[in-house]
């Protein structure tokens, strides 16, 4: 008994070693430009949220939330005033803005837009979007907030790898409560956090995930090193920039096509068979019955570019205009649901900065430019009416 017990104290002893160790190489070699713990907590149910008020950097970017806990470095009240619409865009890393400027962030473009558009409406426009989050994540956020938030509008914005995701919807439990407030703990004091987390999501993505997720992964992996090959000038890329590239030509469009052949084509029948395609349909029905009973008013957006042709500066739409209409039939049952896919063929893809991924700078002001253009369509009358009375 007494050599179990020191056995157990020496193997205790030389983990702490290790890790603290670890921890004094990883601090020692970390690059600041690609953020400082304490951006996200722990939570019961979702996993992680973000933490309020953090103050530093991530992927890249400067990035502030407020005492809210979204990205914004603006405060709000979180009572109406009479003349506010309000909207709360939930997503994930690519509405929260990885490597996005907040000011170039489309929930943000959108805002402005909105703005420009009718000056009378305190208009606001709350970026929620969490890297890394699920539907399922996104359904328990609004859960969590929207009672007290009190929103015009939800859009529950869509990128591809959300069927890839786990989509379980958790429920909060005592030993929950104490794991997140552990990881709360661990993640705002220790850097090694994040190293470890990576290391498991490069073993997670070699051993156990499938076909279509690694293939996605190494997609943006590949278009990032590109675009975010230094993380410390993130910040200040050219493509950061708005330019309001002018669009394609009707007589362009007619004459330019990709000479590239199509090498993949979409599946209805084999996109409804990955793993996690059921519980993210169920996240998304949970999602659609809350619109339905009234209880928010809600919307969905695929955030969606046709994919680059390999041979010439155009998108190139086979195969995955195809997902994108079967992604819309699913959405759209019984709420709107728009996508930022057509839109990018007006443009090159040399003028739109990652538009597949981690989308920045004109990306982001086509994606805004889409939901304006619906939302002013779908709020004019409405509008119109309410001053009216």
């Amino acid at each position: 008994m007494k050599r179990a017990v020191i056995v157990v104290l020496s193997s205790a002893l030389a983990l702490t070693a290790v890790a603290v160790g670890v921890e004094l190489w990883v601090r020692a070699t970390w690059d600041s430009a690609r953020g400082r713990p304490g951006l996200f907590i722990g939570d019961a149910a979702r996993i992680e949220k973000l933490a309020p008020g953090y103050d530093g950097w991530y992927a890249g970017v400067p990035v502030h939330t407020n005492s809210l806990a979204f990205r914004d470095p603006r405060e709000y009240d979180i009572a109406k005033r009479p003349n506010t619409f309000r909207i709360l865009v939930f997503g994930d890393s690519v509405t929260f803005g990885h490597g996005s400027l907040y000011e170039s962030s489309y929930p943000y473009l959108l805002e402005q837009k909105l703005r420009g558009w009718r000056t009378d409406v305190d208009w606001q426009v709350w970026n929620l979007g969490v890297p890394g989050y699920s539907t399922a994540q996104e359904l328990m956020y609004l859960r969590d907030v929207g009672p007290a938030y009190r929103p015009d509008l939800v859009i529950v914005a869509f990128f591809e790898n959300d069927v890839l995701d786990d989509n379980t919807v958790r429920t909060r439990s005592r030993l929950g409560v104490l794991a997140s407030r552990m990881k709360t703990s661990l993640r705002r004091r220790w850097y090694s956090v994040e190293w470890y987390r990576r290391l498991y999501e490069q073993a997670r993505l070699r051993w156990v995930a499938s076909a279509a997720e690694r293939r996605l992964a190494e997609e943006n992996a590949a278009a990032e090193r590109v675009l975010f090959n230094r993380p410390a000038d993130t910040a200040s890329l050219k493509e950061q920039r708005l330019t309001d590239p002018a669009p394609l030509s009707d007589a362009e469009l007619a004459s330019e096509r990709c000479p590239h052949q199509q090498i993949e084509r979409f599946s209805a029948d084999v996109y409804r068979a990955q793993r996690g395609f059921r519980p993210w349909l169920a996240s998304i029905r949970q999602l659609q019955a809350l619109a339905r009973s009234g209880e928010y008013r809600l919307m969905f957006f695929i955030n969606a570019a046709p994919r680059r042709c390999q041979t010439a500066d155009l998108f190139d739409a086979r195969g995955t205009a195809d997902q994108d209409a079967f992604l819309l039939a699913i959405l759209g049952v019984g709420v709107p649901a728009v996508s930022s896919h057509d839109a990018f063929l007006r443009y090159r893809p040399s003028q739109m900065p990652n538009a597949g991924g981690h989308s920045v700078g004109n990306s982001n002001a086509v994606k805004a430019g889409v939901l304006f253009a619906f939302l002013k369509v779908q709020l004019e009358h409405e509008l119109k009416r309410s001053r009216e009375s």
